[in-house]
């Protein structure tokens, strides 16, 4: 009878709470630590690059030039450089400007 009683106790506490879809949502499976390096890389950037210039037209070529520069250093096995895992939060960063850039239909 104990476990008849849980059973039924379970479902009246299930339905005393809200329901909220989330079948089709989007789920954030992100690692955030790898965002935060990124973020980490423009701030060691920041005399050169100030503050939202990633927002400002930017020629695609360089863009696609420096992440091809990032990636050589990786195929190359070298991942770091002033920053540890630098190359890797590099391309990260060019990637994430030149979809900026597309998106934006700075061609």
């Amino acid at each position: 009878m104990g476990e008849i009683n849980e059973i039924l106790t379970a479902m009246w506490e299930a339905r005393q709470k809200g329901i909220k879809e989330i079948e089709s949502k989007l789920i954030y499976d992100i690692d955030f630590e790898y965002i935060k390096g990124m973020a980490e890389r423009m701030q060691l950037n920041r005399d050169k690059y100030p503050v939202g210039n990633w927002t400002k037209p930017i020629d695609i070529e360089s863009l696609k030039q420096a992440l091809f520069r990032h990636t050589i250093e990786i195929m190359q096995g070298n991942y770091s450089d002033e920053q540890k895992f630098g190359h890797l939060y590099a391309i990260g960063c060019n990637a994430f400007m030149i979809i900026n850039q597309l998106k934006n239909e700075n061609l």
